[in-house]
């Protein structure tokens, strides 16, 4: 018979049985289903408050003090796909102030690779220098700016794809067909802000991202919507992040 390891041995033991036997309850638990239509209600009310108080939100949330223009449970999502699927190019259309990119180039900094390509019309000054961060102006929908993503896209094994600029349904359109062909397989193609036009935001918007993606979706079978990614419910993209098919 052993003798006893005393009382801290069995504190151990009787967690990591506790913890055992969690996983594997976890492990036989089927998958949560789609939101009934009460819960999607509530979720959808609280998109509709959060979203229109965006002065006290989502336009006054920052990373390490530069603005950035998303919900933090996308932030969130955006660092989970990236330490997955370990990109080595991230190309975002959409610059604004930096934020997300410098967001973006931090999770990298952390995992120890990828680095970030951000396109916008403007150049706004005061924009964070980070090593991983390239900024790139004009139109993203201009061929001269789509021949730069591309020649830096050229040396990505992996190659990810963000679409945050004009949120009109032409232009996004225009962006999924030049852009998409970029994504390598097995990582992603983001639509942001498909929320809006009544998604459930803004609903006199007009057509923008969600139907761009739709007549995206319609004519192509290389992507899908994965639906895992809105496990926090509340996101600006519903529908929208793409995974290329493997």
């Amino acid at each position: 018979m052993s003798a006893d390891r005393g009382p801290l041995f069995r504190v151990r033991r009787s967690v990591g049985i506790s913890l055992f036997r969690l996983r594997r309850r976890l492990e036989r638990t089927p998958p949560q289903p789609v939101l009934d239509e009460r819960q999607r209600r509530v979720v959808d009310a609280f998109h509709r408050l959060y979203y229109d108080r965006h002065e006290e939100t989502w336009t006054s949330t920052s990373w390490l003090g530069t603005t950035v223009l998303k919900c933090p449970l996308d932030l969130w999502s955006y660092q989970e796909i990236l330490v997955e699927t370990k990109p080595d190019l991230i190309v975002e259309t959409g610059t604004h102030l930096g934020g997300s990119a410098l967001y973006m180039a931090g999770v990298c900094d952390l995992i120890g690779s990828g680095r970030i390509v951000t396109v916008d019309l403007v150049d706004r000054p005061g924009r964070p220098i980070h090593g991983r961060i390239t900024y790139l102006e004009g139109s993203s929908t201009s061929a001269e700016v789509v021949e730069q993503v591309t020649a830096h896209a050229r040396d990505a094994e992996r190659v990810m794809v963000i679409l945050d600029s004009d949120h009109s349904r032409d232009h996004v359109l225009r962006e999924l067909e030049l852009y998409a062909p970029l994504v390598s397989k097995g990582c992603y193609l983001v639509v942001e802000d498909t929320n809006v036009n009544g998604h459930p935001v803004l609903p006199g918007f007009g057509p923008g991202p969600m139907e761009a993606l739709n007549e995206f979706l319609r004519g192509t079978n290389d992507f899908e919507a994965d639906s895992s990614r809105e496990k926090l419910m509340l996101t600006f993209n519903p529908s929208g992040y793409l995974r290329r098919k493997p």
